[in-house]
């Protein structure tokens, strides 16, 4: 793997690691490999797969994971199960995004 430093337990380093160019394969890799949660949201992001995106933001382990996921959901249902979360951050991030899909 080209991107080896995704690997790293260091947020800023692991960040590094994950790119844009890196193939589907590569990213899932990353999202489903990496020990920072930064790199896991990153991967996750540049997957840009609904599916994918709602599992991890529903189950990573990570709140800062789930929260900034939890901002780029557009179903109702998802949403409404991140309200109840056990982080604080991640159900207000719920709460708003949910606010703003109903707004439309």
């Amino acid at each position: 793997m080209t991107y080896a430093n995704w690997r790293s337990m260091d947020d800023a380093a692991a960040m590094r690691g994950v790119r844009p160019d890196m193939t589907r394969e590569e990213l899932v890799e990353v999202a489903y490999g990496a020990r920072s949660g930064a790199a896991r949201r990153i991967a996750v992001v540049y997957l840009d797969d609904p599916e994918i995106t709602r599992s991890f933001a529903l189950e990573d382990r990570d709140p800062m994971v789930r929260r900034g996921l939890a901002r780029r959901l557009t179903d109702a249902e998802s949403l409404e199960r991140l309200l109840e979360d056990e982080d604080f951050s991640v159900r207000k991030a719920a709460a708003d995004t949910l606010r703003k899909l109903q707004e439309k």
